[in-house]
């Protein structure tokens, strides 16, 4: 049985140009490499960001438990333009893989799977070993919630996932996530009546009302953190008035919000307390209200278990961190697998979306150390 070498593996990987949802034929590929080692392969259609459908690979090996399983995506960001070499030659030069991916996640894709063809190899264990690969992380997010119904609708279950995504801050493994905050976006539309702003009385200003809005949801504590995760913060990121003359008083005015939260929220009971309060304002000022909300992720949280502080004392034992346990950072692919235990571990994200994406070889191969000893300890 071939076992793959994860420096080759990734360039392979990065020389396919997956921008967006792009395939480019890079799930058949990985299907045929994890194919001749045993894995069962299926690859399962999602919307695109296009007219095509996006491909997204399940693959399994063994059918018992336990069953550990890896995510990861094979999408990768733009920013492409003056780049030193270029993003998808994949060129190793003074020590560094060079790529747009080669952090982001195609190296740590590369890790995975090159440490479990060096596991299935040498070791007889009782259990499964399976990859789930998206192919739009960094996009629409449709691809992980297609293969995890279709894992529902086939009865799998999964024990505990380890996530691919570049985690390592200053070197590998010197952070876990265990978890992320929640994202939820919304825009809010303010109604007053307009009117000539000579007249005082004759109008009600929603520009009034939404800046009052504005500072009390400001002024609102959402909560104190908890142990993992710092305070939910709540951020406007836009404000629109359509209105041409500067002596009247527009009908509307509307700006835009993001909430990052931690688990002591739900989005449904978030909307509800922001609400009140935006309500509270408008009733006040005499205006109504129209809020949008769209929720990118919920927040999510492993409590440290067994198979957590295992994986801390492998990163000790491999690279001499003594790795912090964490939720930092933006949304993943991670907050699709529900209630599964998992964590995220990968390379640095010291390059990521950045032009030149670089990552160290020393990173990748002691990335792949780690993650055989997982599966070592794991089994």
């Amino acid at each position: 049985m071939k076992i793959f070498n994860e420096i080759k593996l990734a360039q392979e990987l990065i020389r396919f140009p997956t921008i967006k949802t792009e395939d480019k034929g890079i799930m058949k590929f990985l299907s045929k490499k994890l194919n001749s080692i045993g894995f069962k392969c299926k690859i399962i259609k999602s919307k695109g960001t296009g007219p095509k459908s996006a491909l997204n690979l399940y693959a399994r090996y063994g059918k018992s438990k336990p069953h550990i399983n890896f995510l990861g995506h094979t999408d990768v960001v733009a920013n492409l333009n003056n780049w030193e070499i270029s993003p998808f030659k994949a060129v190793v030069k003074n020590g560094y893989l060079n790529g747009r991916g080669s952090q982001d996640m195609k190296g740590g894709v590369a890790c995975w799977i090159s440490a479990v063809s060096n596991f299935i190899k040498n070791k007889k264990f009782k259990g499964s070993i399976s990859i789930i690969i998206s192919a739009d992380e960094e996009t629409t997010g449709f691809g992980c919630p297609a293969v995890m119904n279709y894992l529902r609708k086939k009865g799998e279950k999964i024990d505990f996932s380890v996530v691919g995504e570049p985690s390592s801050n200053k070197s590998v493994g010197d952070e876990i996530r265990i978890g992320r905050r929640g994202s939820m976006n919304a825009i809010l539309t303010v109604y007053g009546k307009s009117g000539h702003s000579a007249f005082a009385g004759s109008y009600i200003n929603p520009c009034t009302a939404l800046a009052k809005i504005i500072a009390k949801l400001k002024s609102s504590t959402l909560d104190n953190g908890t142990k993992f995760m710092p305070p939910s913060n709540l951020e406007f990121t836009k404000m629109n008035v359509d209105n041409l003359s500067e002596n009247v008083v527009p009908q509307s005015a509307s700006a835009k919000f993001n909430v990052r939260f931690n688990s002591k929220h739900k989005s449904s009971s978030l909307k509800k307390k922001l609400s009140k309060i935006i309500n509270a304002v408008a009733k006040k000022e005499k205006c109504k209200t129209k809020i949008e909300y769209r929720v990118s992720g919920e927040a999510f949280y492993t409590k440290p278990n067994k198979d957590i502080y295992m994986v801390k004392k492998i990163v000790k034992k491999v690279t001499g961190n003594s790795a912090k346990l964490n939720c930092r950072g933006g949304t993943s692919d991670s907050r699709f697998l529900g209630s599964i235990p998992r964590l995220e571990l990968g390379l640095r994200n010291s390059t990521i979306h950045m032009v030149d994406e670089r990552s160290p070889i020393s990173d990748l191969k002691k990335l792949t150390k780690i993650y055989y000893n997982i599966l070592e300890n794991y089994f």
